[in-house]
């Protein structure tokens, strides 16, 4: 396994980039990839928070985005 940084990102809002902190080639599920970014709860508070993320399409994509908005 490669000690580079995997190439993966997404944008979580404009000029806000969060990028997997796995290595180059991770695995098990090599599409399957996870970040940590600085989350403000309505009280003011911030919290670490993990976000996970593939890019391949799932059949449960719609009912997971009806159940996140």
């Amino acid at each position: 396994m490669s000690a580079d940084r995997c190439p993966a990102h997404v944008t979580v809002a404009p000029g806000r980039r969060v990028r997997c902190t796995g290595p180059v080639g991770h695995g098990p599920a090599e599409d399957m990839h996870q970040g940590l970014l600085r989350v403000t709860l309505p009280d003011g508070r911030e919290h670490a928070a993990s976000l996970v993320w593939s890019t391949s399409p799932s059949p449960w994509d719609d009912e997971i985005l009806e159940r996140a908005t």
